[in-house]
């Protein structure tokens, strides 16, 4: 008898030999079947998804832990599947340790980030990380400035923020007056501005050096520079216009990269959780450092940093600097790439499968668009399904 997949849960795929035969040796008729399915609308994409990557974290868990407890969970698979009062909790279980997981890496990262940091400022009188650390954004909804003595959250998408040479500022051309008290940190009176996900700002810095900043992104910058050089810490993205100063060259540090101008225009792209960081050079002059290798840019050209090393290309600019205008611009570009722009610009989470899908996609984005109007176009292209709960979108994509 032909079984009904339409009111499926997670566990219930979990417990079903078909579906877990099918992702673990899937044969060119299981794919169809479930292709099918998804496109009849027969099946709750959102619960197919989770079994799928639930089913995925166990085994990949099974080459990372020690033999012993490597049988055992395998075992308590083979038991939850024959065992109807165990298996509410024991996929429960799953998931915890799915998340857990997660959570330990992304815990990882930190401290590897914080120690890497540390390392990039030590040549610097202005302490980045222990100003970060004080004043670590918590969850944070709207646009935020923090001070050595005062915090501003701004509301709205955008937000104009300009500084005078005196250091005072005004927000949406309105003077900011502070007031709450914080712990002073460091010499140099310097501020952080954090833009969270779905928002923007323009900020303007006392030397005159305009930065358009991107969604998920934060920048540590003095209220004022001092007389022999002028530097700012830059985690995201930003789009800057340095003011030209032949006595005080502009540096702009990240977790990996260094860059040094005098007056230029161009993009850096360096969010810490991204396998990248990219300096884009639309005009002037521009020094990229990394572990001591120096590389001079000109115009038109592309740096990239990433783990397997440095690249340097000859590239359209437009495509890495439309964000400004509300346009995203990719070419042959990783489909998980775009998806995590996506999911900055909109302020929601996208769960991958943890294997690449090595999908390259060119194309234009509005985006003012729905989001699911513009992944349903993308999934026309580049053949992934999605669903969406609690505004997480799930992908999986089709091999």
């Amino acid at each position: 008898m032909k079984t009904d997949y339409s009111h499926y849960k997670d566990i219930d795929f979990l417990d079903d030999d078909f579906f877990i035969e099918s992702m673990i040796s899937p044969t060119t008729e299981s794919k169809l079947f479930w292709s099918e399915l998804i496109d009849r609308k027969e099946i709750d994409i959102n619960e197919y998804i989770s079994a799928n990557m639930l089913l995925d974290t166990i085994r990949k868990s099974r080459r990372e832990i020690p033999q012993e407890r490597k049988d055992r969970l395998w075992k308590r698979i083979e038991t939850t599947r024959n065992s109807p009062d165990k298996k509410q909790k024991a996929i429960h279980r799953y998931k915890y340790l799915a998340i857990a997981a997660c959570s330990a890496v992304i815990i990882g990262l930190s401290i590897t980030f914080l120690l890497e940091r540390k390392n990039v400022s030590d040549s610097s009188d202005i302490d980045y990380a222990q100003f970060q650390a004080l004043h670590q954004p918590q969850n944070q909804k709207e646009i935020r400035i923090v001070t050595e003595d005062s915090q501003l959250e701004i509301d709205g998408k955008e937000a104009d923020i300009k500084y005078d040479s005196t250091g005072s500022f005004t927000v949406n051309s309105e003077a900011v007056s502070t007031g709450t008290t914080l712990p002073s940190v460091a010499k140099v009176s310097y501020n952080q501005l954090s833009v969270p996900y779905a928002k923007r700002a323009f900020l303007t810095l006392a030397d005159g050096t305009s930065l358009w900043v991107n969604a998920g992104t934060s920048v540590i910058y003095p209220a004022t520079f001092p007389e022999n050089k002028r530097e700012i810490y830059v985690d995201g993205e930003v789009y800057a216009e340095v003011q030209r100063d032949q006595s005080r060259p502009f540096v702009v540090k990240t977790d990996k990269l260094e860059i040094q101008v005098l007056g230029t225009s161009f993009n850096l792209s360096a969010y810490k959780d991204d396998a990248f960081k990219r300096v884009v050079l639309v005009n002037g002059a521009v020094d990229v450092k990394q572990n001591g290798v120096n590389t001079r840019l000109v115009p038109n050209q592309a740096y990239t940093y990433t783990q397997n090393g440095i690249s340097v290309e000859t590239v359209d600019t437009e495509i890495y600097t439309s964000w400004r205008d509300g346009i995203y611009i990719f070419q042959n570009e990783p489909i998980e790439n775009i998806l995590q722009q996506l999911a900055r610009y909109y302020n929601v989470t996208m769960i991958f499968p943890s294997e690449p899908s090595r999908i390259l996609c060119s194309g234009k984005l509005e985006l003012k668009d729905d989001l699911s109007r513009l992944l349903n176009n993308l999934s026309q292209i580049a053949s992934f399904n999605f669903g969406v709960k609690d505004n997480e979108y799930r992908i999986q994509f089709n091999q």
